[in-house]
Formats: structure tokens, sequence, C-alpha cells
């Protein structure tokens, strides 16, 4: 932005006399004037800045959801501790039996932690950072490792939704993938491949808390049988509430369930204060660019608008898309 009202016109031909030139209007001083600086303080002021009003509550938003998923993430970590050290007795008193339960609730609660009624964790206790996040999980079995000897039709039912796929042995793979994909994304799912060659699902968290996690598979023989469609429970790719909340913890194998979770709560932690960090620093820059002493001196755009029309003009055209009918209304309605 320029600070000078220097012009830079060069020597014009007068188009009213023929062969006259003008002279060149003198330069003016290089300090600026309080026009320009009154204009550049008017650009900042909040009232007439409604995308960076938006801004500010988006990033604080953010933020303050963010902050809730870390007491969420620590209040979850230490009671996972304790059932950590549960787990490890060989009997439970009733007492003891009583206090895994309450555990086992109090991770229910907080897992559904809203701030501005959205989730602030999803299922795999992993921090929301935007609108609706998908949970992935694998079906046992569904891959591309077989032999494509033959055409094969395997129906998946998925959270009350008909997904065929047709395996057709002469086709190419990446073509097949595209339509098993755009098969996926009718019923509202997610497709990708490992490296495992496993179909990874993905499926919005919002439906995964009201699901049962059953896919009901049928098949023509080859990958899988034929009859009735089976039941095969849907295996998340992280760990999530569900595994936890089900768990029996005196069997076999529950110490490695819980640790695994503990384990993902501490990575998700770490992860978030430094994000934390970095969220913070271009909050507090929107907040330093919004308020400035100086703006109590230039009062409402309206008296702006009386007192110098031209200036005011300006403003309208740099803070909006044009000035339109709309928006100088918009602004007049403002004290």
């Amino acid at each position: 932005m320029k600070l000078t009202g220097i012009t830079q016109r060069k020597n014009q031909v007068n188009p009213t006399t023929t062969g006259k030139i003008k002279k060149p209007e003198k330069l003016t001083s290089n300090k600026p004037n309080n026009a320009l600086v009154r204009q550049q303080m008017a650009q900042m002021n909040l009232q007439e800045r409604p995308k960076l009003i938006a801004e500010v509550a988006d990033s604080h938003k953010m933020y303050s959801r963010l902050m809730m998923a870390g007491e969420v993430l620590r209040t979850v970590a230490s009671e996972l501790i304790k059932l950590r050290q549960l787990a490890e007795l060989n009997q439970y008193s009733p007492e003891q039996a009583n206090h895994i339960d309450v555990i086992k609730k109090k991770l229910v609660f907080w897992s559904q932690k809203r701030l501005f009624g959205d989730y602030v964790v999803d299922s795999s206790f992993a921090p929301i950072q935007g609108d609706n996040p998908f949970i992935e999980f694998t079906i046992p079995g569904l891959d591309l490792q077989r032999e494509r000897f033959r055409d094969e039709v395997v129906s998946l039912y998925i959270n009350n939704r008909l997904i065929p796929l047709a395996f057709e042995r002469s086709e190419d793979r990446e073509v097949l993938l595209e339509q098993f994909k755009m098969m996926f994304a009718y019923a509202h799912l997610q497709l990708r491949i490992n490296e495992q060659q496993e179909f990874v699902i993905g499926i919005r968290d919002q439906q995964w808390r009201l699901w049962d996690g059953q896919v009901f598979v049928s098949g023509q023989g080859g990958r899988y049988a034929e009859g009735p469609p089976i039941a095969v429970p849907a295996q998340a790719r992280y760990p999530v509430l569900d595994d936890i909340s089900r768990l029996l913890v005196n069997e076999p194998g529950s110490n490695q369930q819980i640790d695994a979770l503990l384990e993902r709560v501490n990575k998700l932690y770490l992860a978030l204060s430094k994000m934390l960090k970095m969220k913070r620093q271009k909050a507090d820059q929107l907040i330093a660019f919004c308020s400035h002493p100086e703006l109590q001196k230039l009062g409402s755009f309206k008296h702006q608008l009386v007192s110098n029309p031209e200036l005011s003009l300006r403003s309208i055209h740099r803070g909006f898309s044009g000035p339109t009918r709309d928006n100088v209304i918009k602004l007049l309605r403002k004290r």
C-alpha cells in the first residue's frame, strides 16, 4: 500500500490543443497525510470486515475444541491406567469389579464430550479438527490378493446399505478400484487400498457410534462362500472405545488391548500439544490485528460517510467485492 501522495504521471498531450505539452505536476512531500493514515486505520476496523470476524470466530472455536480435547485425552489416559492396574489382578473383590464398571462408564462419558454441539474427539479418541470425521475399518477376507480366473460378485451390507462389488477378471485393476470407490460413495462411505491390498473403508464417526459394527457378506464361492450372508465384525484401524467398553478385563489379551489404546492416547496428546502452540500463536495474531487503540478515534462508519464520503467509498470498495446496495445498507445499519 502506498503511504505517500506522490503522483507518477508523465507528460501528457492535451487533446484540445495540438502540439502543446502539459507541464508535469509538482511532486508532493513524502510525509503521509492524515487522510491516508485514517484510510489505513479504517481498513482495520473490525465492524467493517465481516470476513475477519468470521475468521476470528472460527479460529477461537477450533482452539477451544482442541483445548477441551486435550482435557479429554488426559482424563482418558488416567482412567486407562487405573483400569490397567485392576486388569493385572488375579481375583477381584466386589468393590474392584464395581470400580471397573465405573471406569468404563467414565470413558464412555468423556468420549461423548461436546462443545458447541459437536464432539471434541471421535470414536478412536482422535481430536476432531474438521467436519464429519471418518473411522476406518477393514473386513476380514476382503482384499485384492485373490486369483482372477473368473468373475465374481461380492455383496456387502454395511450400516443398512447394500454395496455390490463386481470383480471382473478381464477388467483393469485401476478401473475396478474406481468402480468400487463409486459404489462405496453411493453408500456415503470411503474406500482406499492399503499396502496389504486390503479394502480400508471409512464411515462417518456419527454413524459409527450408532452402528453395531456387523458387516453381512455374501459371495459366489471365490472370496466368500456361497449361501446366505454371513456376519463378519468390522475391524477398526485404531483402537476404539467399543473395544474397551465391551472388554472383559479377566480374559487373556485384555492387557494388550488396554495398552494399545493407552499408547494411542499418549501419542495423540503429544501431537495435540504441538498443534495447540501453533493455534495459539495464530489466535493471538488475529486478536492483536483486530484491536488497535487508534480505532476509538475514528467513530462509526455512518459518521465517516457523512464527514468524508470519498474515504468511505474507498473503504467499502476494499472491504467488499465491489460496493453494492446491500453492502452499503448493512454498513449504514451499524452503529
